[in-house]
């Protein structure tokens, strides 16, 4: 009978241990500024939250100080203008945004600021012709799109 009582003790206690304790989160809904910081205390990033939705600029930077990104948000959805930045200050992508899908012209450029690619967006999908360009600024491809799908390429028009 005491071989039977500890044995049950011993069960209990396992089973009372082994059960996983889900402690009680709480749901923070985010409303106003938001910035992020590196160890260093520069400024990671910087935007603004309406009702836990990213809403209005929000801007990303390099660990040097410098700007790294930037880009609207209506309702938590990108929105407008997005441009990105190198870690020297240059410009190496920009293209456009309506209700969170690509929509519009979009743009690389080299490190020495020249265009290197020029293409367009329609809901998120590429769409009409789009041009590649060497480092010296003269057009060496093209590609035409059709609803995201691959149409035509010519290389060294």
């Amino acid at each position: 009978m005491k071989i039977i009582t500890t044995l049950c003790l011993v069960l209990l206690s396992v089973h009372s241990y082994s059960q996983e304790i889900i402690p009680e989160v709480e749901t923070v809904t985010r409303d106003g500024l938001y910035e992020e910081f590196y160890e260093n205390g520069q400024l990671s990033e910087r935007g603004t939250y309406i009702d836990g939705e990213f809403d209005g600029l929000f801007e990303t930077f390099h660990e040097n100080g410098r700007l790294s990104s930037r880009e609207n948000w209506i309702d938590g959805e990108r929105d407008g203008l997005e441009e990105n930045f190198g870690q020297n200050g240059q410009l190496f992508r920009r293209s456009n945004y309506i209700d969170g899908l690509q929509d519009g012209l979009f743009e690389m450029f080299h490190e020495n600021g020249q265009l290197q690619y020029r293409g367009n967006y329609t809901d998120g999908l590429q769409d009409g012709l789009v041009e590649f360009f060497d480092e010296d600024g003269n057009l060496s491809r093209t590609r035409t799109y059709r609803n995201g799908v691959l149409v035509e390429e010519n290389r060294n028009p």
